[in-house]
């Protein structure tokens, strides 16, 4: 609305019409629908003598009338407040909902970084210990890094996985009876698309406007994530 105010007035004060007043509000209305009206007498005064083009003058009749129906409502003409998600949950705060994030990110990169370890303990094949050297260690390094990001905001590490998923997942993935091309096979059956599998990652990226130091963190771990998935994908084992 000011913008609308300050264009007017500066269009009339140029062509000596005196600058943009609001009207006292005749009795029975109200005064926010009395300025709306003014505006749009003053608007259309404008456009027809010329002074404004026909997309300003559009963009300035799109204002008022945002104006004018929010009013109307009893509303304020300001945005309306950000909400931030992480899966189902939201949060009000981009920082609450980083400190979510990065805790749960933390206890899957941590955990990743032990059973991976288990795995390149037990595998007979060198292709893919040799891979999961690199593996382990990204896994491992994500997690110190994530938590000493949380740390840095003033969050705790609290999260955790269920006990019932890391029992399940050491017992296969730590078992020299389970073939490395099974173990390959049953990765890439549940991630089955690298794009979909960071796709968590890239829209927590999206929403953070002020924390710049955790979205660089988080698009660097990103594209370790895209590289662990590939591997996977890419490499063969024998039975």
């Amino acid at each position: 609305m000011e913008c609308t105010l300050r264009l007017l007035r500066g269009l009339l004060d140029f062509f000596g019409l005196g600058p943009v007043r609001r009207p006292a509000a005749p009795r029975g209305t109200t005064m926010p629908e009395v300025s709306s009206q003014f505006e749009l007498r003053q608007l259309l005064k404008a456009y027809r003598r010329g002074w404004i083009s026909d997309e300003l003058f559009e963009e300035q009749l799109r204002e008022i009338q945002g104006t004018s129906s929010a009013e109307g409502n009893g509303t304020s003409d300001e945005a309306p407040t950000k909400v931030y998600r992480v899966g189902e949950r939201t949060f009000p705060t981009e920082r609450e909902m980083l400190l979510h994030f990065l805790d749960e990110f933390r206890a899957g990169e941590t955990f990743g970084g032990e059973v991976f370890a288990l795995w390149y303990a037990v595998s007979p094949d060198p292709r893919v210990r040799g891979g999961l050297q690199v593996v382990r260690e990204r896994e491992a390094m994500h997690g110190k890094l994530l938590a000493a990001r949380i740390a840095a905001l003033g969050g705790k590490c609290q999260a955790a996985l269920p006990e019932k998923f890391q029992s399940a997942a050491r017992a296969k993935l730590g078992s020299p009876t389970v073939s490395d091309a099974d173990k390959l096979a049953d990765f890439v059956r549940r991630l089955p698309d690298v794009e979909a599998a960071v796709a968590p990652i890239r829209a927590v990226i999206g929403q953070i406007e002020d924390d710049c130091e955790s979205r660089a963190l988080l698009e660097n771990i990103l594209e370790d994530e895209m590289a662990t998935v590939r591997w996977f994908h890419a490499t063969p084992a024998a039975g």
